[in-house]
């Protein structure tokens, strides 16, 4: 049996992991995807991080968590280039 069995679960190990990652310069975080691959767990959210004195920017992380032992296995972030 795996230890992230829903999405809260994947969506708590995954805000933990970006507490620890991003520390003070971590702000809002907005998860809009959460599934389950056979034996990991792939949670994208949204998330403003501060770069700077008074900047904050938007960014994308995708993380990919190991159901079984909650470890992440990888992670991708992009900023997200505001259009106008």
């Amino acid at each position: 049996m795996s230890l992230l069995a829903t999405t809260e679960d994947a969506e708590q190990v995954a805000k933990s992991w970006l507490q620890r990652k991003y520390g003070k310069r971590l702000g809002k975080i907005k998860f809009v995807e959460v599934m389950r691959e056979s034996d990991h767990w792939m949670v994208k959210a949204n998330v403003k991080l501060a770069s700077g004195v008074l900047l904050v920017k938007p960014h994308m992380v995708q993380i990919k968590i190991d159901s079984n032992s909650t470890h992440v296995l990888g992670y991708s972030e992009v900023e997200i280039e505001k259009s106008y």
